[in-house]
């Protein structure tokens, strides 16, 4: 029957008699967010854990917290394989499906990506963020919409460095990282604060983001004689390697990485290698489980049936991302401004808020949450321990 001929037939007084939630129903669009994730490639394995965050976090803010002022939370998950073309074609697909009023925040998997995607997001005034802590993305005058859900890899810098000089303040450096966007980063930054700390960076070495033999790579450290090595820009595809060939060759110095080296599984892998490795973290581990939003997703996994075994930090950053979104999308659908503006306009207001421990908190400087805290692996517990509280590195 035609929509004319049904209006004709049930008549206004029938209509009525629906009731008017039948019409709120009928109105109330979802609210969308996409994230676009590795989900095959040879970060696969924390594309995927990612994507179980985003959807824990989202079933948590619909089925716990009520959705956004009523409206459903729907999150929409595209494969990247780690590729910039494939991202990139992946962020277009879901930008002309999507209508503009409903997908109001968008997630990328890397530094390429999100470099490659600011532009456009700049046009479309699109709040964004990303896998990444690239510095460049940091930068509110240029790149409006985008946020960066931790420190900058600067910033992660900033506080290695920090530690360093706390225990040997002449100290030789060499830097290890990835010949990629996420290796190459913070590099120059860290060149010129090791200077600026009167520290010697004795070495750098540049490398494929994965490889099956770090024998080479250790031998060139040795050579070098550092007291410290950072390494960045693995996401543990050549971390335990690195660690391994270091012990088997002697090294004496001390090895550090930034936030996606932070994993067990790093430990699991290293073995007895890793032990004393200093790592830059900002959410809390899942075994954090004095941490409010900790003890409340196991909860909320086990009513639902769900594995309550470690959640990788890849996990525990993407739900950082969704609660926090969530609240802010709260904020400025009481406020009458559901839109992309309001988002943007609400995150940077999110100063009281911190993910119910996840976060020190969502005070965003600059666009990126300058805080982190250091850890350092423990082989006999298979953990990571806090040495330090947090650190402000605005």
């Amino acid at each position: 029957m035609k929509r004319r001929e049904f209006l004709q037939k049930v008549g206004v007084g029938s209509l009525l008699g629906l009731g008017m939630p039948f019409f709120a129903r009928a109105q109330a669009r979802p609210v969308k967010i996409a994230t676009l994730l590795p989900l095959t490639g040879p970060f696969a394995f924390a594309g995927n854990a990612g994507r179980e965050g985003f959807v824990d976090g989202v079933e948590y803010v619909n089925e716990v917290q009520g959705g956004i002022a009523g409206r459903r939370l729907e999150l929409i998950v595209e494969d990247t394989g780690y590729d910039v073309a494939k991202g990139t074609a992946a962020f277009n697909r879901v930008l002309s499906r999507e209508r503009p009023d409903e997908l109001l925040f968008v997630y990328g998997d890397s530094t390429g990506l999100s470099k490659a995607l600011a532009p456009e997001i700049a046009r479309l005034a699109l709040p964004y963020s990303a896998t990444s802590f690239a510095s460049e993305l940091a930068d509110p005058k240029t790149y409006p919409t985008i946020f960066v859900f931790g420190p900058t890899y600067n910033d992660m810098m900033e506080a290695l460095l920090r530690q360093i000089r706390l225990e040997k303040a002449r100290a030789r450096i060499a830097l290890v990282y990835s010949n990629t966007e996420f290796g190459r980063d913070p590099i120059p930054y860290a060149k010129e604060r090791a200077k600026a700390l009167g520290m010697e960076v004795v070495h750098e070495e540049v490398t494929p983001p994965a490889f099956t033999d770090a024998t080479p790579i250790a031998l060139n450290i040795r050579r070098a004689n550092p007291d410290f090595v950072i390494l960045q820009g693995y996401a543990l595809s050549a971390e335990p390697l690195i660690l391994r060939a270091a012990r088997e060759q002697g090294l004496r110095a001390k090895f550090m990485g930034t936030y996606y080296s932070a994993e067990l599984a790093l430990i699991q892998r290293a073995g007895p290698a890793a032990e004393g490795f200093t790592v830059t973290y900002h959410n809390a581990y899942w075994y954090d489980t004095l941490v409010p939003i900790v003890d409340e997703m196991r909860k909320f996994r086990q009513r639902k049936g769900r594995d309550l075994s470690y959640r990788p930090t890849y996990y525990m950053g993407s739900l950082g991302v969704v609660l926090a979104v969530a609240e802010a999308l709260r904020r400025a659908a009481g406020a009458g401004k559901l839109t992309r503006a309001g988002l943007v306009e609400y995150l940077e207001k999110l100063e009281d808020y911190n993910g119910l421990g996840l976060q020190r908190s969502y005070r965003f400087v600059n666009h990126r949450l300058p805080y982190t805290k250091l850890y350092r692996a423990n082989v006999a517990k298979g953990r990571f321990d806090a040495i330090t509280d947090w650190l402000t590195l605005a």
